[in-house]
């Protein structure tokens, strides 16, 4: 049996669920993930799976779009 985290990179976690997203989907992401320091994008991204995995297998463009916002929370930095 081959182990799940052999392959992962130092202190990455590998989640069992994946998400099929549309390109409209993966366009909001990659828009939202884009702002972002490189730095807390991963951050950004388990946020937005966490969230999503609440709705089970199936979620909407108003999941994905509700979950992007949660996810931003704290990471983006105001200047002010």
């Amino acid at each position: 049996m081959v182990d799940p985290f052999a392959l992962a990179p130092c202190g990455a976690v590998m989640l069992s669920t994946m998400f099929a997203l549309s390109d409209d989907q993966l366009a909001m992401v990659m828009i939202a993930a884009g702002g972002l320091e490189v730095e807390k994008r991963s951050v950004f991204l388990e946020r937005v799976a966490a969230r999503l995995r609440l709705h089970g297998p199936r979620f909407t463009d108003a999941d994905l779009g509700t979950a992007i916002p949660a996810a931003l929370t704290g990471l983006i930095q105001s200047a002010a």
